[in-house]
């Protein structure tokens, strides 16, 4: 189905500084559960009729295909397989595969879906059904044009790549008991195996002249030799050694020490040798690095997958210079409104910089909580655990992350922390990642009897606008640390880490715009010292699509949010419930409900 990263389960905090198929597979239909049964039909419709019954069968069974395809996925999403009427067998218990052949039958697939739904008359669907079909649409449509780029893609970006979060991931793998070490110890072995897959296929973008570029490359060795020189402290022998000495249910001590010892040398026998080759690969490759440039400089076809790849991102099929004109509108919106704060307010700007948090995750989340009870839907009352992100892996990872909850048992939400982050705005991050952030909107998807491709598939330009956003809701609401003051804060943070840099990823390389080119821009701005333009010049050849799900993700959920013009908090209760009542969207449908448009 849809391509996905490793990255598929966490929703992450921008810091500026996988591999699924959708195969029918049959099942029995299981008694809906609250969490997941499909709504009753409202304006008429017959929730009963054919149509109705065929989207439901298509969706369970990309959410089945995208939830079964790969083994630490699985375990995250499904606690009991019987209830979707999973066959375990035919579960992917490894990383899955990074390959031309996988690639293509992942479009062929998303090809046979389109072409179901569009047997099925959407009229007869019922509202919530219609909703979800017109965003599966889209977003397998936007994912198809991807189809001929394969090698244009890069699974070890310099942020957040392949390298980084397969062992992270590991990190994650909730253990509860001895069935759960297998499946960890299954995803460990594997890890060689798809590592050496990522190596080949760095060679054959090599062939094919689509490397990565030295200053990319430089990036992801430093971040390979990190891992590598962790030796016996690596944080993967530690981690299951402290899950061991806390106990896990019906294992005794010398199985324990059997895991113990397996987990060890698989490390240091398989794992660590398996980065030292790619590390090897990668080095023998630097006389094949693509030139320091972006998308436009390098042919037609890297234009064209770029174009397609920020739509994907963005979650909306808008072309690149109307994005471009709504992200210049929106930065030149967010400097006014900070230029109009500081006018018109010496304290606010006298704060700027001060602390916006009470330095405690708990008592953050304890004060976001009052701050939403009159202008958010309620959802039920959550639980949080933190965990630290390894010191070996701190420097290549976001400030934060919300690992997505199981949709079966939805109760455990992780939020990662990252020690080495300024965690000076900790309220503002903990409003990104939690309430009411992507815990509270995943919760409230979780909770609501949305169809469950619909929610599986949530595109990320859509999930990260929702979470930028409300940074800036919370920003306006937290008067315990002056919100002039955060306000300030907020607005400058997202013009020059967000949308600017999108703007200017989009200029790289749509329209070919050098360093000089980007200076003249941002002179306005008053930023066009040269370390800020050589930082967002390098995101955006090495990364060229980063900031699209952030910024244009805000940018559509802020023109949505202007649009309606919410004043008071009735209205925004009103506003925020019409809002996700209408479950993971394309900003397409979300406008069309608007009534927005171009």
């Amino acid at each position: 189905m849809i391509k996905r990263k490793i990255a598929l389960l966490l929703s992450l905090l921008l810091l500026f500084g996988a591999l699924a198929s959708c195969i029918n597979k049959p099942e029995p239909d299981p008694s809906p559960s609250p969490a997941t049964a499909a709504p009753t039909a409202s304006s008429g419709q017959d929730a009963n009729n054919e149509d109705n019954e065929q989207f439901e069968r298509i969706s369970k069974e990309m959410f089945i295909s995208v939830a079964t395809s790969d083994g630490f996925t699985y375990h995250q999403f499904i606690k009991d397989p019987a209830f979707y009427g999973i066959n375990e067998a035919d579960v992917e218990r490894g990383w899955g595969s990074i390959s031309l052949e996988a690639h293509e039958a992942d479009h062929r697939d998303n090809d046979e879906i389109l072409q179901r739904l569009a047997a099925i008359d959407r009229s007869n669907l019922t509202p919530m059904n219609a909703t979800a079909y017109d965003t599966i649409v889209e977003t397998l449509e936007l994912a198809n044009a991807s189809r001929d780029y394969f090698y244009y893609s890069e699974p070890l970006e310099t942020l957040n790549g392949n390298h980084t979060m397969l062992p992270l991931m590991m990190t994650m793998y909730e253990i509860e008991d001895k069935s759960d070490l297998d499946g960890y110890m299954y995803l460990l072995e594997d890890m060689p195996r798809y590592i050496g897959e990522i190596a080949e296929f760095e060679k054959q973008k090599a062939e094919k002249g689509l490397f990565m570029s030295e200053n990319a490359l430089e990036t992801v060795l430093a971040s390979i030799d990190t891992f590598i020189e962790s030796g016996e402290n690596c944080f993967l022998i530690g981690f299951i050694d402290d899950v061991l000495k806390d106990g896990v249910d019906g294992m005794d001590k010398d199985t324990a020490a059997e895991f113990s010892e397996a987990n060890r040398n698989c490390v240091l026998e398989r794992i660590l040798p398996a980065y030292s080759e790619l590390r090897s690969t990668l080095s023998g490759l630097k006389a094949k690095c693509g030139r320091f440039v972006g998308a436009a400089e390098r042919g037609e076809e890297a234009k064209r997958y770029f174009v397609s790849s920020i739509k994907s991102s963005a979650a909306c099929d808008m072309e690149p210079e109307d994005m471009a004109e709504l992200l210049d509108e929106t930065a030149s919106t967010l400097v006014t409104k900070l230029m109009q704060i500081i006018y018109s307010d010496r304290d606010a700007m006298s704060s700027f910089g001060s602390k916006i948090t009470s330095g405690d995750p708990d008592t953050d989340i304890e004060y976001l909580l009052e701050l939403i009870k009159d202008i958010y839907p309620t959802i039920p009352e959550q639980q949080i655990e933190y965990i630290e992100v390894p010191d070996a892996v701190a420097e290549d990872f976001s400030p934060a992350a919300y690992l997505l909850s199981a949709f079966d048992d939805p109760s455990r939400n992780i939020v990662i922390t990252n020690p080495t982050a300024d965690t000076n705005t900790l309220l503002l991050t903990m409003a990104h990642e939690c309430f009411p952030g992507h815990l509270y909107q995943t919760q409230y998807f979780r909770n609501g009897g949305f169809p469950l491709a619909q929610q599986i598939a949530a595109p990320s330009g859509y999930s990260e606008g929702w979470a930028v956003f409300s940074e800036l809701m919370i920003a306006s609401k937290a008067e315990r640390y002056g919100a002039n003051a955060c306000l300030i804060d907020r607005y400058n943070s997202f013009a020059c880490n967000i949308i600017i840099p999108a703007y200017i990823s989009l200029r790289v390389n749509y329209n070919g715009w050098d360093k000089q080119r980007i200076g003249e821009y941002l002179e306005s701005y008053g930023l066009n010292q040269s370390e800020y333009i050589n930082i967002i010049y390098e995101y955006a050849v090495n990364m060229p699509d980063y900031f699209f799900n952030y910024g244009m993700g805000f940018a559509n959920t802020y023109r949505i949010y202007q649009k309606v013009n919410p004043k008071t908090d009735a209205e925004l209760l009103a506003f925020f419930k019409e809002y996700l009542d209408l479950g993971p969207c394309c900003y397409d449908v979300l406008f069309k409900h608007f009534g927005i448009t171009a």
